[in-house]
């Protein structure tokens, strides 16, 4: 009855729901790793991307919608849902998908693992010289990491952290004789008597490889790390008898929201900071765990974090299927995916042209389709103007950069050769703010004014202004755009951007930047919404 009230309120609703449209988007990457045109590792590549999307659905939407319901506040869902019903609904959506995606993964594309080169195996599937190769990678290396955390009277409830793989492991005590065969007092073993089980945690390191890899004549066996580290249990729990170990994994609530204010004291890097260490500690929205998990451990981290069956997700297969990129990432593997088209040259911008990009931005704009158009015409711009002595200053906003961006190393040199440098750097944007404070801080250290964000908003905005001296005047050189500078996203998300030296652009980028650096408040803009 509920379902079809539910499925009422849905169809009369006038707005679609985010968050029920969100796995509807899910399923719809799922059906890229199902396309029977795709190869293996192409199906492999999407399917892992449904998993890492999942994961921060849980950790963002879920656990927005925990904050109205841990704390009692009202929400109706665009769906014209209450808070309880829609969570209800949602986690059922959930709960398909995943069974959906575990399907996907066990009968369609693990069966498909032996022809192209590959498998994942269990301990007992190899051979005695393998299993002493993997008993010698966990004596070596896997061991010393671990750590096992009981939980008992004596022992606080431990911090499992969040994604990490880790095992619930029950034991039970084995009554030990005395000198001469005696058996031990119930004063000695007081919890053997009772035939007491105990409950203990062992996290499996987050800087170790998802698999081991054994090379074989003819193909790569990969062995995930929690089955070498369930054979090797009894290492960690002498004289006591294993009951049961099982895998499991963990989602935490990360969504946190910022007391935000006008108020130009605030310490916005503080208050992230803050909220970031709330992440590792935040209520736990999603449990995935194998099949036929002890009741024990099971009752006892429902009743810890306050969750039930809706949150409770059983894997019948591989658990954090984002593990599978190690295996396209296997140097036999690259480059059997489908092959990414190279970019090509904007209509504007011929070529040639962009060995002297200064003079030919000055009579001719250009405009950029990402990914089919590279953003490197942006990143040399910026690279020379940092080295070019007729600049006198760089200003831009950034939101996400790559790794070993050459954005920030472009910036990092302007400011070592005495430009003027300007950034906004968003430290709201999601799960790279700490990045951004590290990046922003490397920055200023080097002389750049750095500012981390617009009182209550969040600066989406992507522009670079860079000013430079041409005899008796300044020309300002303006890059407008959709996406982020980042050297490795841009060559997979869809955006557009345009370089020009359009006196109005300029002005209005100008005025901009007063805006988000000092305390302007322009009537109005000519050509940019704001």
């Amino acid at each position: 009855m509920k379902l079809f009230k539910s499925a009422d309120l849905i169809r009369k609703s006038k707005y679609i729901s985010r968050d029920l449209s969100w796995l509807r988007f899910n399923y719809r990457v799922l059906d890229q790793a199902k396309d029977p045109g795709r190869s293996l590792f192409d199906k492999l590549r999407f399917l892992s991307i449904t998993s890492s999307n999942l994961d921060e659905f849980f950790m963002i939407r879920v656990g927005s919608l925990y904050n109205y319901l841990d704390y009692g506040k009202e929400r109706v869902d665009y769906s014209g849902m209450r808070e309880l019903p829609f969570r209800r609904k949602l986690l059922d959506f959930a709960h398909r998908f995943v069974n959906d995606q575990s399907l996907t993964y066990l009968n369609e594309l693990k069966p498909q693992f032996e022809k192209q080169g590959f498998s994942i195996k269990r301990m007992p599937e190899l051979t005695e010289i393998e299993l002493k190769k993997v008993e010698g990678y966990f004596k070596n290396t896997v061991f010393p990491l671990l750590t096992p955390m009981v939980y008992d009277s004596y022992h606080g409830f431990p911090l499992i952290m969040n994604q990490v793989l880790a095992f619930g492991v029950v034991t039970r005590g084995i009554p030990q004789s005395e000198p001469g065969g005696t058996p031990a007092t119930t004063a000695a073993v007081p919890d053997v008597e009772k035939g007491q089980e105990r409950l203990t945690f062992v996290q499996i390191p987050q800087n170790l490889t998802r698999f081991f890899e054994i090379t074989r004549k003819d193909r790569v066996v990969f062995v995930p790390i929690e089955e070498i580290v369930r054979a090797n249990l009894p290492k960690l729990f002498r004289n006591v008898d294993i009951v049961s170990a099982d895998l499991l994994r963990i989602t935490r609530n990360g969504d946190f929201t910022l007391e935000e204010s006008e108020d130009i004291d605030t310490n916005f890097i503080k208050e992230i900071q803050a909220g970031l260490k709330t992440r590792k500690r935040g209520r736990v929205v999603r449990v995935e765990v194998e099949p036929d998990a002890s009741p024990y451990l099971m009752g006892i981290l429902r009743e810890r974090w306050n969750i039930d069956n809706g949150n409770i997700f059983v894997i019948p297969g591989l658990l954090d299927l984002k593990g599978l990129n190690q295996i396209l990432r296997y140097p036999s593997f690259r480059g059997k995916g489908a092959k990414q088209p190279a970019p090509i040259l904007p209509l504007s911008l011929p070529e040639g042209a962009e060995e002297n990009m200064f003079e030919y931005l000055k009579h001719h704009d250009v405009l950029l389709h990402h990914p089919y158009n590279s953003i490197e015409p942006v990143v040399r711009l910026l690279e020379r103007a940092a080295e070019d002595p007729q600049v006198l200053g760089i200003k831009q906003t950034i939101y996400r950069l790559a790794e070993d961006s050459r954005v920030t190393a472009a910036l990092l040199k302007a400011a070592e050769n005495g430009k003027h440098v300007s950034v906004l750097f968003e430290v709201k944007a999601r799960f790279d703010e700490e990045r951004n404070i590290r990046e922003g801080a490397r920055l200023e250290k080097a002389g750049c004014f750095v500012i981390y964000g617009v009182g209550k908003y969040k600066t989406h905005t992507k522009m670079l202004m860079i000013i430079r001296k041409e005899g008796e005047k300044v020309t300002r050189y303006v890059h407008i755009g959709s996406g982020n500078y980042n050297e490795q996203t841009s060559r997979l998300y869809t955006d557009l951007s345009m370089l020009t030296t359009n006196d109005t652009y300029g002005h209005d980028v100008s005025e901009f930047f007063n805006v988000i650096t000092g305390h302007s408040q322009p009537d109005d803009y000519e050509y940019l919404i704001t």
